[in-house]
């Protein structure tokens, strides 16, 4: 679900709005502002509209679920038991009962905004079924449906899970805006949990099971939130899931639609683990571990089903997730065994190299790209000795598709194994490097550690003395680049739309401040209707904004700069994103926040002297303290790990209450200041975001103000108000943490 006014920045109809002089029972004076947000999901008719209401601070205080229809379990209206409720949100829901009962023109005018929602999002005009006039049906307060009673109902048959339906469910997921207010303390009835944490994760691999991939999204999205609290109360539940999988598996080896449940769940149980890892959460890293470890036992060591093996080595790659030693040992069999799988070896005495050539002829894979990916997925967690010897034989086979396949092994995510790959590549005869391949190291080896780089020039003069002509680069084509601004974490996408053969790729990078290229692919769009709803999507997200190759060209090379000093190169994905887009000269640029800063300050005076004016340099101070009310923009600027919980902790005293203004300020003086260096980059970087950008959000010489008064060291943050709003998110995010953890 996507607030209209995010889908439609433009449009100027104002919320619907109840004020209140004075307190009414419970209700506080105030002014109070409904938002009506809708589905964004590809090809979905839902027919449905979330209404978020917030006070004049901001604040939310109730969710409203509502379906136009009038029918079903999920039709409401009634208050969204998965998001925070305020104790008065019965209150405001009566308000919107009463509304749509007598104002025929705002029940229209949802109806009408849901119909330019679908028009946009599917590129045609709306075509379904004409809604319920005004006054047609007598709206009435609802009770939030049973989760779990709605599920067993639901979905009784089997659902499909390819590939093409998991893609799809993962479209169906709802935009930052959506997911943040998902995200918000909610007021979960006990009873429910209760008994689901009752009958734990078997438990919850029926309900993922019963939802499937393609289920209504509050159903998915209120199971997710279900399972985050169970998480967070059940210290062994992922020791539960661990045992359970195997357990699957065996008792019911044709029950793919179960199996597949279970899959799932384990992927947002790992997500949940790491992104509580990442935050510092007290414990977090022990739990980890611990579900690490069971995985071990009970998936690699005592389990001999391979296909299993396989579907969960696969799962933790996917998951971003910092494996342990001990995982990593125990997987190698998963190696050796499936070396000697049908697919690789299907004929008596057929060597490895040629049942890999016909698993990728089987697979339909037709470039190395897509090989190297495949040889990924098959050497997610196995011993690196292993997966070298047999990069080392693909290196010299007759076949050249396998060759180049082998090279892009060079961009494995594990250090050791690509400076394996490079010392491979160094010592195999020069004529084994194909003309594709020698194009591609060339284009490259600025990216690599100098470790890695040495053994890659000594491949490319083993090639030149071979006489192996070098593959022409495409010269760079018109593109489209969208880029959004830099995140709270440091992080900054990309999507590029250019030209492939008759189709349109779109090239995706994740960049990641402190990190590099953090992720990269390419995914194909085949007709003008993807094409169309891909930009469309991006140009709806107020995160993401259309920018110029040049900032591209400035980022990516930033980027790798940063990768390179870590020791770490970006995916085979980025040497395909390269060739598709004509870019031979990324080389590694180390950002530096003061001379950005400094040429950017020359671009101003240059062009116009007077934005360098105190006054515009105040009024910048005094604007920032609002951008934070741009939710998809700046939503995402906090600091929400164990620091600040220490030093929050620390601002009590000893008393069981907490100073709010006191509790922000010591965040400003303590934790914001210790981390100011990495502050000004991310102002300095979304600046020279909103320079490029052919519609930015807030005019890039404020930003350049603010950055600059970060970069004055004489200058407090504390008087900054960008910084003091900074501090005040944080200490939201700090008490909604507490909030959840007390009604787990």
């Amino acid at each position: 679900m996507e607030p209209y006014n995010q889908i439609f920045p433009n449009d100027p109809t104002p919320l619907m709005t109840l004020a209140v002089p004075r307190k009414t029972g419970p209700l506080p004076k105030g002014s109070y502002s409904y938002l009506e947000c809708y589905c964004t999901a590809p090809g979905c008719d839902c027919r449905r509209v979330t209404v978020v209401v917030f006070n004049e601070k901001m604040k939310q205080k109730a969710v409203i679920c509502f379906g136009f229809d009038g029918e079903g379990p999920f039709a409401g209206p009634y208050l969204d038991s998965s998001n925070y409720q305020a104790p008065y949100a019965p209150e405001l829901l009566d308000f919107f009962v009463y509304t749509l009962n007598s104002r025929a023109d705002w029940l229209a005018r949802m109806y009408q905004q849901y119909r330019e929602v679908r028009a946009l999002i599917n590129g045609k005009p709306y075509r379904g079924k004409a809604f319920p006039k005004p006054g047609q049906i007598l709206y009435r307060v609802m009770p939030p449906p049973d989760l779990e009673a709605e599920l067993a109902q639901s979905l009784q048959q089997k659902r499909g899970t390819s590939d093409t339906s998991a893609r799809y469910a993962r479209a169906c997921l709802p935009g930052r805006a959506a997911k943040r207010l998902q995200e918000t303390a909610s007021n979960r009835s006990g009873g429910k949990a209760a008994r689901i944490a009752a009958k734990g994760m078997a438990h919850f691999v029926e309900l993922y099971a019963r939802a499937g991939i393609t289920g209504p999204i509050a159903q998915l999205l209120a199971l997710q939130d279900e399972l985050r609290r169970y998480l967070a109360a059940n210290d062994s539940a992922g020791e539960e899931l661990a045992a359970l999988l195997p357990v699957l598996c065996q008792q019911s080896p044709e029950d793919d639609e179960k199996i597949e449940a279970a899959l799932r769940l384990l992927y947002d149980t790992l997500d949940f683990y790491r992104v509580e890892l990442e935050g510092g959460r007290l414990g977090a890293k022990q739990q980890m571990q611990i579900f690490q470890n069971s995985l071990t036992l009970h998936v690699f060591l005592q389990n001999e089903d391979l296909d299993l093996c396989m579907a969960v080595a696969n799962i933790l790659m996917q998951s971003r997730v910092e494996l342990i030693p001990r995982l990593r040992e125990a997987s190698s069999k998963v190696m050796a065994a499936s070396a000697a799988r049908s697919d690789l070896q299907d004929l008596p005495g057929e060597d490895v190299l040629s049942g890999i050539a016909r698993s990728f002829q089987s697979m339909g894979v037709t470039s190395p790209f897509e090989g190297a990916q495949e040889m990924l997925g098959l050497f997610a967690m196995n011993d690196p000795e292993l997966q070298t010897a047999l990069i080392g034989e693909m290196m010299t086979a007759d076949d050249r598709f396998l060759r180049e396949t082998a090279a892009l092994m060079l961009f494995h995510h594990d250090r050791e194994l690509s400076l394996e790959v490079s010392k491979l590549l160094a010592k195999v005869e020069g004529s084994c490097v194909t003309p594709e391949t020698l194009r591609r190291l060339i284009v490259s080896r600025n990216w690599l550690p100098e470790a890695i780089r040495k053994n890659v020039d000594q491949a490319i003069s083993n090639a030149r003395k071979a006489r192996v002509e070098c593959a022409p680069l495409a010269k760079p084509p018109a593109i489209t680049v969208y880029a959004s601004s830099v995140d709270g974490s440091g992080a900054q996408g990309f999507h590029i739309l250019v030209p492939d053969g008759a189709a349109v790729a779109a090239c995706s990078l994740l960049l990641r401040l402190e990190v590099g290229v953090a992720e990269c692919f390419v995914a194909p769009l085949k007709s003008k209707r993807e094409v169309n709803s891909f930009a469309g999507k991006l140009k709806k997200e107020g995160s993401y904004v259309e920018s110029s190759p040049d900032y591209l060209d400035l980022r990516v090379c930033h980027a790798l700069a940063e990768g390179a000093g870590h020791g770490d190169a970006p995916n085979h994905s980025l040497v395909r994103i390269a060739e598709l887009l004509g870019r031979d000269r990324w080389r590694g640029a180390p950002f530096d926040a003061s001379s950005e800063l400094l040429r950017l300050r020359e671009e101003i005076a240059a062009h116009d002297p007077a934005l360098l004016d105190e006054r515009e340099y105040l009024a910048a101070l005094e604007e920032s303290a609002r951008w934070h009310l741009a939710e998809s923009v700046f939503g995402s600027w906090f600091e929400d790990d164990v620091s600040v919980s220490r030093e929050l902790e620390a601002s009590r005293s000893g008393s069981k209450t907490m100073n709010g203004a006191a509790a922000a300020e010591r965040i400003v003086s303590v934790v914001l200041e210790q981390r100011r260096d990495a502050w000004l980059e991310r102002l300095v970087v979304n600046t020279l975001w909103l320079r490029y950008a052919k519609s930015a959000p807030v005019d890039w010489h404020r930003m350049f103000h603010v950055a600059q008064a970060v970069a004055d060291r004489s200058v407090p943050l504390k008087e900054i108000p960008l910084m003091v709003s900074i501090a005040k998110k944080s200490l939201q995010a700090y008490q909604h943490h507490q909030r959840a953890r007390k009604r787990g």
